[in-house]
């Protein structure tokens, strides 16, 4: 069983744990980070960033570290980490696109592979229905099941309004079903 190092930060809030990193305790700031760190990495993990995951976790805590004079406590600090950490996705996705456009330029050069089985066969399971959803639905997903936050809060992350979230689960949920409906008769 891990021992938890800052155990004297437990009962602090994350507003009060930024105000101590704002007056220089890098005791604070490890803390927050052993807070967050993993719900940051299943977020990024479910996003479908996983092999940079650990790369955007670490540049969410660099950015968060940067802000720590401008941050305000007017929302739950958590709507605060995952607005940046959604940036940082977002960010990612457009290299991860560039990259992926300059990879399928040189497999259209190169010979046709037959499709890998493995990859057939692990369709079906639910982190490939998360993956399958449209960015606009994952991030939603991802915000609501899976991080706990409220509607609005997902709102204030995503700068939409509550009623698009709503729809926007909505039919994620619709899709998911569909997925796993679909698969369901495949077998």
């Amino acid at each position: 069983m891990k021992r938890n190092r800052y155990k004297r930060f437990e009962t602090l809030s994350d507003a009060d744990l930024m105000q101590r990193i704002r007056r220089g305790r890098p005791d604070a700031f490890a803390a927050l980070v052993e807070r967050y760190q993993k719900p940051l990495l299943n977020f990024f993990l479910r996003l479908g960033a996983h092999r940079d995951a650990e790369d955007l976790v670490q540049q969410t805590f660099l950015k968060i570290y940067a802000v720590r004079d401008s941050y305000r406590p007017s929302a739950r600090f958590a709507t605060f980490l995952f607005c940046i950490a959604r940036n940082l996705w977002i960010d990612w996705l457009r290299r991860e696109r560039r990259r992926k456009d300059m990879l399928l330029e040189y497999r259209q050069t190169a010979a046709a592979r037959e499709p890998c089985r493995a990859c057939l066969e692990s369709y079906l399971d639910a982190q490939a229905a998360l993956a399958a959803l449209p960015h606009h639905l994952r991030v939603v997903c991802v915000l609501t099941v899976y991080h706990g936050l409220t509607y609005r809060e997902v709102a204030e992350v995503l700068d939409l309004p509550v009623g698009t979230v709503k729809s926007r689960m909505h039919a994620a949920i619709g899709r998911l079903r569909e997925f796993m409906y679909a698969g369901v008769g495949r077998q």
